[in-house]
């Protein structure tokens, strides 16, 4: 694939993935006061913790076989047949098993009222995940995010409907998740053909244990990275309160919100990564791509150190205002973690899903070790210090060990010195007053001299597709 003709594709990708994903987000983004203003802190963080349990039990009870369904898709020469068929396979016994959830969780007071719910939720978000998967493996990347549009937009009208107008509280949160993740996986099911495919069924017994395997392997990692992600607010709730967890998950919206604007590119990088192992050049390309990367989420980041504390003082109910002191170290940890995720589709490149896995259990291991001792001593800044370090362990050892598959140029002046003047920008927040919000300006404009060729090349390819249109 020719210079210009790759970065076309990656372009187009970049913003296929947009459409959907930031849309996506922009949407929940705004849900967020709605939730704090029907949702006292306790009734927030109850939800919160459903939500943090499904999103690790649904992949897990189908045993991850949604990436693997994508990154065998993505094959030259793929039985599309036979990779559905293993893959609804999977699907179908983790419906089965997971009623087991049922009886589980009502032994947990917390959540016991809502276990018909907790697992209606595992199960539709596995389907929408997984027939997502299907668009996504074959490269139905605008179906893909037209999907994401539409679970997103069934979740706000429902929201509003069962939180607002019906005052459901709790349980109409979930029915609205539930309902939209449903929807979401019939609207895939019908685009991506999936049915004509079962029409061959049939299991291809070696590619189903390459798949199966692949798939396995990420079960744990899974684990890893919600200990690594979500274990935080678990032991926020059992240490603390369910109330400091609902101040604490709001800390995570804006950084959220970062990482969803830097995954887009990830997404789309995933592809042509793939696409790109065998050229002559693949190492410049990456480079160029990881300094651009690095520039964007860097830059961000920093801006948003300026603009946490005005932006919650209207953003969110009074009761919350406290988050801002916790979001600083997850903005740094999430920004750190969005790079090594970019060295991370090296993994996928190469389908070394044990990479994935070591990885996610070093960040795992030390982010509860971190947490046992830093949050009796510093309380929920704690939880949000030991996630931070945590991100940037991953990061470094993501850099050390993605070497075996290329070398990138990753402490050049530029991205250090980028990287070093963000740390301090997340120290200069915490300086009261008119000092404080100065001294964050200045790292902003340092900021964009250190990445000014990475800016100086994005505005002269926005003068040329000006020129081009004209």
């Amino acid at each position: 694939m020719g210079k210009e003709s790759r970065a076309k594709y990656l372009a187009k990708n970049t913003f296929i993935f947009a459409l959907g994903n930031f849309g996506t987000k922009i949407i929940n983004f705004f849900l967020v006061p709605i939730y704090t203003y029907v949702l006292n802190s306790t009734q927030y963080g109850t939800v919160d913790l459903i939500t943090t349990i499904t999103t690790v039990l649904a992949p897990v009870l189908i045993l991850n076989i949604s990436e693997s369904v994508m990154r065998y898709s993505l094959d030259k020469d793929s039985d599309q047949s036979a990779i559905s068929s293993t893959g609804i396979l999977c699907l179908f016994f983790g419906i089965i098993i997971g009623l087991l959830v049922i009886p589980i969780s009502k032994r947990y007071d917390t959540i016991s009222t809502y276990s018909g719910h907790l697992y209606l939720y595992i199960i539709s978000l596995a389907c929408s995940q997984f027939f997502l998967s299907e668009l996504r493996g074959k490269e139905k990347l605008l179906a893909y995010s037209i999907g994401n549009i539409i679970n997103t937009l069934a979740i706000a009208c429902l929201n509003i409907l069962f939180l607002v107008g019906m005052k459901l509280g709790i349980a109409g949160y979930l029915m609205a998740y539930i309902v939209a993740n449903f929807t979401t996986a019939v609207y895939a099911l019908i685009v991506s053909r999936t049915i004509r495919d079962l029409k061959y069924f049939h299991i291809d017994r070696e590619l189903s244990k390459e798949m199966v395997k692949y798939g396995v392997v990420l079960v744990p990692n899974t684990f890893m990275w919600w200990i690594m992600n979500s274990s935080d607010r678990v032991m926020v709730t059992a240490m603390i309160s369910v109330s400091a967890n609902g101040i604490y998950a709001i800390s995570y919206k804006i950084p959220t919100l970062l990482s969803t604007v830097s995954s887009i590119f990830n997404q789309a990088w995933g592809y042509s990564a793939i696409r790109e192992d065998d050229s002559a050049d693949k190492v410049e390309f990456n480079n160029k791509a990881f300094r651009a990367l690095a520039a964007i989420v860097l830059t961000a980041g920093t801006i948003m150190m300026l603009l946490i504390r005005p932006f919650l003082s209207f953003y969110v109910s009074e009761s919350y205002y406290t988050a801002w002191k916790y979001t600083p170290y997850l903005i740094i940890g999430c920004s750190f973690l969005t790079l090594g995720t970019f060295l991370a589709t090296q993994y996928t490149v190469h389908k070394d899903s044990k990479g994935y896995l070591f990885s996610a259990t070093v960040g795992a291991i030390l982010n509860i070790v971190l947490n046992y001792f830093l949050i009796p001593v510093m309380g929920v800044s704690g939880a949000a210090l030991a996630t931070c370090i945590s991100y940037v362990t991953v990061y470094i050892y993501r850099i050390i060990d993605t070497r075996k598959y290329i070398k990138l140029d990753i402490f050049n002046k530029g991205i250090v010195a980028g990287s070093i003047v963000f740390v301090m920008s997340g120290i200069s927040i915490f300086i009261k007053g008119p000092a404080g919000y100065t001294l964050l300006i200045i790292e902003i404009f340092i900021i964009l001299f250190v990445f000014k060729d990475t800016w100086g090349t994005f505005h002269r390819l926005i003068l040329r597709k000006i020129k081009k249109r004209k």
